[in-house]
C-alpha cells in the first residue's frame, strides 16, 4: 500500500462537509505528486498543502495535504471511495513474442562424477519448468578451484547436451574444484532470449600429484611483459629454490627470469611463484620457450676462513707448592706453525656450572 493510500483519513460534520488528510513523500511529490479524487463522480479533491505551523510539528520528509468538499449526501448507507492519480501520466508498453523472450529455468541436480580415465564427468537436468524447449538450449559450464574467483574460471560452451566430460589434464593435481551450468536458448533454434540463473554449484577434489612444479602459464601484456607462475608445495620451498628459465627463439642461449615473487595460495599446501620476462620485440620474437626447474645452488667455503681445531687432549692438573693448581693439555698440532692457536680455558666448583669462570691463553 502507498504512504498516500496508507496515511488516507477522512471524515465528516454529516452535514455537508467532508475533509481528507494524507501525505506523500517530498522527493516524489517534486517529481511526480498526486491528485486525491472521488471515484464515485471521478471529481478531484480540492487540497491544500499544509505547512508546519499548521500542523504544530517540526519538519520531516513528507508533504501533507487537507482537502475539502461538499455534498448534499451523507447519512447511513452512504460510502464514498477515494483515489490517488499521478499528475503525470506513468506508463509503458511492450508487445512481447513468447519466443523471442525466453529466459530457461536453471538446470538442476548437477553432479560430478570421476571416470576411470582420470576424467570427470559433470551431469545435469533441464530445469522441470523448461521441458517444453527440448532439445533448444544451449549450455555454459564454468568450473574453477574453490579459492579463484569466477572471474578467473574456465568455461566451456556446449549444445544438445546435459554432460561434460573435464580432462584431468585441464585440472590441477591436489586441488578442490568447485563447478556450475546455467542454460539458454540454442543460436540454431527458433528460440532467443537470455541466460538462466546459475545451477546449484557442485564441488570435487583431484588426486594428490608427484612433486613436480605444476600449473605453469604465462600471459603477455600485449606491450612488453610475459608474465609466467607456476606451483609448487610450500615445505619443499624451504630445501629448493625454483627458477624460470626461458629462450626468446630456438637457437638463443636460454635466459633465466629474475626476482620470482612468490604468495601463498589460501587453503592448499602450495604457492605460487612468478617473474616477468621482458619481451623487446614481440614482432619478431613471438613463440618463447619457458621452463620451471630446481636452481643449483653453490656456496663458497675458503678453507683457511673456516678452521675448528681438534680439542687439546690429555687435560691434567697438577697442585702446586704455593697453593695453586696448574693446568696441562697437549694441543693438536696444526700443518702450519705460524698459525696461532687460542685456548679457552672453564673451570668451576663441582655443581655449580653457572658459575663457570673463564681464562683464555694464546699459543704457537
Amino acid at each position: 500500500e502507498s504512504i498516500p493510500m496508507k496515511s488516507l483519513k477522512c471524515y465528516n460534520d454529516y452535514n455537508s462537509q467532508v475533509t481528507c488528510t494524507w501525505m506523500e513523500h517530498s522527493e516524489a511529490h517534486d517529481l511526480v505528486g498526486m491528485i486525491l479524487y472521488q471515484r464515485d463522480n471521478n471529481k478531484d479533491m480540492f487540497c491544500k498543502r499544509q505547512t508546519e505551523k499548521d500542523l504544530h510539528e517540526a519538519p520531516d520528509v513528507y508533504v501533507h495535504w487537507v482537502c475539502n468538499r461538499t455534498t448534499d449526501y451523507l447519512g447511513i448507507g452512504v460510502e464514498d471511495i477515494y483515489g490517488f492519480r499521478p499528475k503525470k501520466v506513468l506508463q509503458t508498453e511492450l508487445d512481447v513474442d513468447l519466443f523471442q523472450n525466453v529466459q530457461p529455468l536453471p538446470p538442476q541436480n548437477l553432479s560430478v562424477s570421476s571416470m576411470t580415465s582420470g576424467d570427470f564427468l559433470l551431469t545435469w537436468k533441464t530445469a522441470d519448468g523448461s521441458q517444453g524447449l527440448g532439445n533448444a538450449l544451449d549450455y555454459e559450464v564454468t568450473y574453477k578451484r574453490e579459492w579463484e574467483s569466477w572471474e578467473e574460471a574456465a568455461s566451456l560452451l556446449l549444445s544438445n547436451t546435459t554432460h561434460c566430460s573435464l580432462s584431468r589434464e585441464s585440472l590441477v593435481p591436489g586441488s578442490s574444484y568447485v563447478a556450475r551450468v546455467r542454460a539458454r536458448p540454442g543460436q540454431a533454434s527458433s528460440f532467443s532470449g537470455q541466460h538462466s540463473e546459475w545451477s546449484m554449484e557442485v564441488s570435487w577434489k583431484t588426486p594428490e600429484g608427484d612433486l613436480q612444479p605444476r600449473n605453469l602459464r604465462c600471459l603477455f601484456n600485449g606491450g612488453d611483459r610475459l608474465t609466467c607462475s607456476w606451483e609448487v608445495r610450500k615445505v619443499i620451498t624451504t630445501s629448493v629454490l625454483f627458477g624460470l628459465f626461458f629462450r626468446a627463439t630456438p637457437a638463443s642461449e636460454e635466459e633465466e627470469c629474475s626476482p620470482v615473487h612468490e604468495k601463498t595460495l589460501p587453503h592448499t599446501p602450495y604457492v605460487v611463484q612468478s617473474c616477468e620476462i621482458p619481451v623487446s620485440n614481440s614482432s619478431s620474437q613471438s613463440q618463447y620457450h619457458v621452463s620451471v626447474r630446481a636452481k643449483t645452488e653453490d656456496k663458497l667455503i675458503e678453507a683457511y676462513k673456516n678452521i675448528q681445531v681438534l680439542p687439546p687432549a690429555n687435560v691434567s692438573v697438577t697442585a702446586t707448592e704455593n697453593q695453586e693448581y696448574e693446568l696441562r693439555w697437549k694441543k693438536h698440532s696444526l700443518n702450519y706453525s705460524f698459525i696461532r692457536q687460542r685456548y679457552q680455558v672453564k673451570f668451576w666448583e663441582n655443581n655449580q656450572y653457572e658459575k663457570v669462570i673463564y681464562k683464555v691463553k694464546e699459543s704457537r
